[in-house]
């Protein structure tokens, strides 16, 4: 019988280092050979603090060390991630904090196809470590960036009428991460609804899950805004929408 994994506790702090105005973020390629959802993902770059160090004193070493590149963190986000890795020896818990930082003047990381810097609207993030999209999105504060708004139609015939949804990203005031939701006949006052999230890929889900019931319920997108790589979900509700011809002309 083989002997139990250890189990191993550690604290982790990455950098959301930013340029560009903040349109473009530093991610590095992770090498994990054997690690399942961890080998092969981009992640922001960080590392272990070590006995001793503060928070932003391990970011900046790490950093420097890592990637050669000095940085100032500006701010801690508010949002720690736990991520569970199973390595060959042990099973890791990682706690995992984010500080916003942009680069210090004059430096620039090391040159190396493991480390480059993403427009933000660019990034695929299934291609990201689990904890990235939330710290970027925590990071940002930019209109073009949270844009999302999706609008539905459809016809009723027991009423003889058309019918609308729609969908808008809106933070409230407990969360950045909430949706509004308008529903009733075309012409009348609309039911409103606001729900709120704790984290992107919840507000993601939901947002697909709605599209997914109003496209089986008979409604077709008729308008919809938003950007598709910040909004990976909208790719996959088009996709969704066109297998049931349920997308507008023009949409």
């Amino acid at each position: 019988m083989s002997a139990e994994k250890a189990h191993k506790l550690v604290t982790v702090v990455c950098a959301c280092i930013r340029r560009e105005g903040g349109r473009q973020v530093l991610l590095s390629y992770r090498r994990a050979p054997g690690v399942k959802g961890l080998d092969g993902q981009w992640e922001l770059p960080g590392g272990k603090i070590e006995f001793g160090e503060t928070p932003e004193q391990a970011l900046v070493r790490e950093i420097r060390e890592e990637i050669g590149l000095a940085v100032r963190p500006l701010r801690l986000l508010p949002y720690l991630h736990t991520n569970v890795w199973e390595y060959e020896q042990t099973i890791q818990q990682v706690v995992l904090a984010s500080y916003e930082c942009e680069p210090q003047k004059g430096s620039e990381p090391h040159a190396s196809g493991d480390v480059r810097w993403f427009d933000v609207n660019a990034i695929d993030f299934a291609a990201t470590l689990p904890g990235t999209q939330d710290f970027i999105f925590l990071a940002l504060k930019h209109d073009w960036f949270d844009k999302f708004y999706m609008h539905f139609e459809c016809v009723d015939p027991s009423v003889n009428a058309s019918k609308e949804f729609a969908v808008t990203a809106q933070p409230t005031l407990f969360s950045r991460y909430g949706l509004v939701k308008y529903w009733g006949r075309i012409g009348s006052r609309l039911t409103i609804r606001r729900e709120q999230f704790d984290s992107p890929r919840e507000m993601d889900a939901e947002i697909f899950e709605t599209a997914k019931r109003r496209l089986h319920d008979g409604y077709r997108i008729t308008k919809m805004e938003g950007q598709v790589t910040r909004y990976r979900v909208l790719g996959d509700i088009i996709d969704l929408a066109r297998k049931k011809h349920a997308l507008a002309e023009g949409t």
